[in-house]
């Protein structure tokens, strides 16, 4: 039972890890870069990998709450809450997909699912409390992914001796998942945006470091 989380939990340390790898040494107008109209900055991506994962962590708080209270620890996600969707499903049509969507999860196998999260074959819309807030420094994004992770492991080092197995969370599209599975799906969402941000990083029009000028011989 505890080692799924802590295996669950090192996944998502290590997708953390490689993330900041990866925009180590941009430049905040490399962080702004947006490749195309209506496309996502560099930046954007991590201000969205801070705001998912804020989100769920706030549901991990309130499932341990839950049980701690001698509750039953399941929470059911609407859409009205967090209106994540796929490309051909608009925003507004989702209070309508609710039942037809659950009935769907209900059958359909988890590894269909994490499929559609890890790789960018379908694509997705953020919802609207993840949603990235454009411009922000990269010093700051950087430091708020650095604390995300420190806060995610405080967590459940603060509650080692709860069965996070028992916590769930049920939302029409994501399906019925605990909280060992809802880190393993935070790891992937995160591995599946760093394939964006590596995505940017090879376009031709992304702006390059000039190189320094070699210092005039004496």
């Amino acid at each position: 039972m505890q080692e799924s989380y802590e295996t669950k939990l090192q996944q998502l340390r290590a997708a953390r890890a490689e993330t900041l790898d990866l925009v180590s040494g941009l430049t905040q107008q490399q962080a702004e870069f947006t490749p195309a109209a209506g496309k996502w900055s560099v930046g954007e991506v991590l201000d969205h990998l801070v705001r998912s994962e804020q989100l769920y962590r706030k549901k991990f708080v309130e499932l341990i709450e839950l049980a701690k209270a001698g509750r039953p620890p399941v929470l059911r996600v609407s859409f009205a809450e967090v209106n994540t969707s796929i490309g051909f499903i608009p925003k507004p049509l989702l209070g309508m997909m609710e039942a037809p969507l659950g009935v769907l999860n209900s059958v359909m196998p988890k590894c269909f699912r994490e499929t559609f999260v890890k790789y960018r074959l379908v694509p997705a819309q953020a919802p609207s409390v993840a949603e990235p807030r454009k411009g922000r420094p990269l010093g700051d994004l950087v430091n708020d992914l650095r604390q995300a992770q420190a806060q995610m492991d405080a967590l459940f080092a603060a509650n080692a001796d709860q069965d996070f197995t028992r916590m769930r969370v049920i939302h029409p599209l994501m399906g019925d998942n605990n909280i060992p599975e809802l880190l393993h799906f935070i790891a992937t969402h995160e591995r599946r945006h760093q394939n964006q941000v590596r995505d940017i990083l090879k376009l031709a029009t992304f702006p390059r470091v000039a190189p320094v000028a070699a210092s005039a011989a004496i």
